[in-house]
């Protein structure tokens, strides 16, 4: 999807996330919103051809949740209190509670609960979605974004995920990393 703001808009609004970050950081009830994708991040795709795929294909379940990305992804949640998950994935269109209910279902410790997700309605690219729900949500020091798309305009907050891989444990020491910034 071809973006829809020039570079100096994108210069405007990462100021002004700056500017919500800062002036977030003394409060004590200040959350950092973790935006998650879902392929690529928890679900990784099996090759065609290998053995774990031949195996699904005879079993006919195409389960692409990866039960260690998930633990992963608990491990995280439990370890940073203050980090409010938001589903950006495009599993979004199915709806919050089925989102919430096939985590759960993956794995997801069901005290774990999604609190928001980035528009539906409007066709733009993932990264302007994120930016809009921030400035609707401007209660956060931070942000993080764990996605295997690009995203150039968030690059700093960005875990970029191989979608063959997932949320791996050199993903999550990179994670650990930014938001240890917001802390």
């Amino acid at each position: 999807m071809e973006p829809t703001k020039t570079q100096a808009q994108w210069l405007v609004d990462k100021k002004r996330l700056i500017s919500i970050m800062t002036a977030n950081r003394a409060k004590e009830d200040s959350v950092i919103y973790m935006f998650l994708d879902f392929d690529g991040v928890i679900n990784i795709f099996l090759l065609e051809g290998t053995p774990e795929y031949e195996e699904a294909l005879e079993k006919r379940e195409f389960d692409f949740a990866n039960r260690e990305c998930v633990q992963r992804f608990n491990r995280f949640c439990r370890d940073f209190p203050m980090v409010k998950v938001v589903v950006s994935s495009s599993w979004r269109y199915a709806g919050l509670a089925y989102c919430q209910e096939y985590l759960e279902k993956a794995g997801m410790d069901p005290s774990i609960r999604l609190c928001g997700m980035t528009d539906a309605e409007t066709m733009l690219p993932r990264e302007e979605h994120i930016v809009d729900y921030l400035f609707a949500h401007d209660d956060f020091r931070g942000f993080i974004i764990f996605d295997d798309m690009k995203m150039k305009n968030l690059d700093e907050y960005l875990v970029q995920t191989d979608c063959l891989i997932g949320w791996n444990e050199e993903r999550d020491a990179y994670a650990r990393k930014i938001l240890q910034k917001y802390i």
